[in-house]
Order: C-alpha cells, then structure tokens, then sequence
C-alpha cells in the first residue's frame, strides 16, 4: 500500500546539488523532507561538477526524490538566462501535470521566477527561498547599474515576487525587517531560516584524534592554524584576511594559515605573494565536502571577512554554521546579515571593524593571539547557539510546518 505524503513539492535549486553548497544547504534538506513529502527536484549543474553525478544520484537512490539536471550556462549572458528559463519552464510544467504538485519550492529569484509562471499556468502555491538580494548584489558588485532600464525591470520583477509568493523564507531577521518595512509584506509570510548545519556531518574528533589529523598535515602540536574553507573571491575580503595573518605570524611564530579551496588556488597565490607570507607556514589544499571537519576540529580559528553592503543584509555564511557545530570560534566583520547579533549575544568569536583594520593591525592580532592562547569559548555557548538558530532538524520542522500551511491552502 502506497503512503500517503503531505506534498507533492517541486524544488527549483540554480544551485547545483554536484557542488558542495547544494549538497550542504539543499540535499540535507531535501533527503528529511522527503520522508514527509514526495520531492521531484529540479537543480542547474556546472558542466565541470558533471563528473560527481553518479555520486549523487548514489546518495538519494534510497531517498523520496526524483531528480532532474539541467546543465547550466552564462555563455550568451542574459540571453543563456532566458533560453534555460523557457527549459526548465517547459521541463517543470510537465512534471507539475504529471505528479499533481501542490508546492513549487524555488530557492533564489530565477527559480522563483519560473515558479511564478508555473503558478499563474497551474494554480500552485509557490515558495520563494531567497538566498540574498538578488538585485541589489548584482549592483553592490558593479555589475549592473542602479540607473539602468534593466535594473529598473529586475527590481520590479523581484518585488513582484515577494509580493505574489504565498510564502518567503529569508536568511536573516535583518532582511525579513526589510522585506516587512519597505514592501509591506506581512510578518507573518516571513520564516528567518538560516544557513544550517549538520552535526553529523560537521561532528566533533576527540583530542587524541585531533593530534593524529594535525600531525597527517605536517602541524606539530604547539602550532596555531588559522583557517579559511571556500571561496576566496568576489564577497570575501581576502586581502584584508592575508593582511591580519601577516601580522599574526610576525608576532607569533607558532601561526600558520590553512586555504580549504578548490578552484582559485592561482589568486590565492598571488595574494599570499604579494604580502610576503613565509611559505612553509602556508598550506593550500581542498577537501571532500565529508571531510571538511576534520579541518575545523584542528583550527584554532576560522577567518572570513566579508564585504559589507546593503544586499549582504539578507545573507547568512554557511561556514559560520559548521564551525559552530565544531566548536570553532570565527573571527569576521559585521554588517553582514545577523552576524552582529550572533557575536554579540554568543561568545563564539569576535567581530572587527573592517573600516579600520589596517590602521589598528598590530592590537587586533594582539587581542586574537590572547584570546587563542588562552580560550576562552565555552562548549556551552556553542550548543546554545547551534541549537537555537543553526540546528538543521530545527530547520526542517520549519519547513515542514511552511508545506503543511501551504498544502492546507491548496485542499
């Protein structure tokens, strides 16, 4: 006898589930999902992760979801944009009429698009999962400019869809305030749903392990490794990280900086060059996804900062989230989503000014080498945080109760 689900959801993911970000903020979710609903996924992969599809297909042939790819291309710009929008329209149309979906769940503003038009075709609820300010990223990044036609479009198009969506997941308590004061969109269409960790993924090594990883990389025990995993470029100030660990291996010799990165080695490089770290107290390297907290258990301290601007109210790292599961404390900046928050109320790190770091170097890396060699960041705290904001079960029973509304609507 066949079960019955709550929802027949159709999940719309640009982000592809071969890399690591889909498999971390989209699958971890899906795979729970699915034992309450039947999921047919739809994600848009990068032609060179195509090799790690076997690999996925391997994780969720046991799991409720039926999955479709899309090979994804910015080629011809706005064009390629358009030309996989009428694909994954056409593509999505046929399986909302096959399986008699009730949800289109659309993570970020193109999926959400394609959602609205699945929508006025079918008569679906959609859920839009915003992941940032799609438009106002594009203009903080140079790339599109306020006082043109096309972000004129863009933003009336996006608006449209906060407004039209039956339901919105935001990031952060930063964005939902906005969404709620300048659009008017009610409170209560709002869920805050960070960027979630899993504990069994991101899970704690045991001090004799730790030993036994650290002395694999060639790390003595007394050294303090400072690490940064992911991306390097675009949002991320990586230059002002290089900076400070420059003059956190000048006071401290015992410092070392660890890169997890995959592909921009080449400008991680140059970064490390330019500023004339010692290159025996640098390590580059990548790591499977399932394997990255290994890394964190054996840091002292994660790095990130990130370039604050107006869009970057709505975004929530990732990475913020794994080194809480692994008692990592991060050293960032503020005016970055809630992380203000998160900083302030959890002693799990410390926040630095960006804006006058280079004059202000030498005390920092003095204060962080203090609080490194003396720690002062209780398992407690850490708990309580994870627990209360980045607990990916915490996050699923959102989601859950988010289907159940929308599914009740539909009925």
């Amino acid at each position: 006898m066949k079960r019955c689900y709550v929802a027949n959801v159709f999940y719309i993911s640009l982000t592809g589930m071969t890399e690591p970000l889909g498999r971390s903020q989209v699958l971890e979710y899906l795979m729970d999902l699915s034992k309450e609903n039947e999921i047919y996924l739809l994600s848009f992969e990068r032609e060179n992760d195509l090799k790690n599809v076997d690999e996925i297909q391997e994780l969720i042939k046991d799991q409720n979801i039926q999955w479709q790819y899309l090979t994804y291309s910015n080629k011809y710009g706005v064009i390629s944009t358009l030309w996989q929008l009428v694909l994954a329209i056409r593509l999505g149309s046929k399986t909302v009429h096959k399986h008699s979906i009730d949800i289109v769940h659309a993570r970020s503003m193109i999926p959400a698009t394609m959602g609205w038009v699945l929508k006025k075709m079918h008569g679906v609820k959609l859920l839009f999962d915003i992941r940032g300010f799609a438009i106002d990223e594009k203009v903080d990044s140079g790339r599109l400019q306020k006082s043109s036609l096309l972000y004129k479009l863009l933003k009336k198009l996006d608006n449209h869809l906060y407004k039209v969506s039956d339901h919105i997941v935001t990031l952060t308590h930063a964005a939902k305030e906005i969404l709620h004061n300048s659009l008017n969109v009610p409170e209560e269409k709002i869920t805050v749903i960070p960027t979630c960790a899993n504990k069994e993924l991101f899970k704690l090594l045991d001090e004799d392990e730790k030993r036994a990883f650290k002395s694999t990389l060639g790390y003595s025990e007394k050294d303090k490794i400072v690490v940064h995993t992911g991306t390097v470029s675009g949002w991320y100030d990586f230059e002002s990280e290089v900076k400070l660990v420059k003059e956190l291996m000048r006071q401290d010799e015992d410092v070392h900086f660890l890169v997890l990165n995959k592909h921009e080695q080449p400008f991680i490089q140059k970064m490390i060059s330019k500023y004339l770290l010692p290159l025996e107290r640098v390590k580059i390297s990548s790591s499977a996804f399932d394997e990255v907290y290994k890394y964190l258990n054996i840091a002292d301290v994660s790095l990130f900062f990130i370039k604050p601007s107006f869009s970057k109210q709505a975004s929530a790292p990732t990475k913020f989230a794994e080194n809480v599961a692994c008692l990592l404390p991060s050293i960032t900046n503020g005016n970055v989503g809630d992380m203000g928050f998160y900083l302030e109320h959890y002693s799990v790190g410390k926040v630095i000014d960006l804006d006058t770091l280079d004059d202000n170097l030498a005390l920092v890396a003095t204060e962080l080498l203090r609080e490194m060699g003396v720690p002062e960041y209780e398992t407690e705290v850490f708990e309580r945080l994870f627990s209360e904001h980045f607990d990916k079960e915490m996050a699923v029973r959102k989601y859950q109760a988010i289907y159940e509304q929308l599914e009740s609507a539909t009925s």
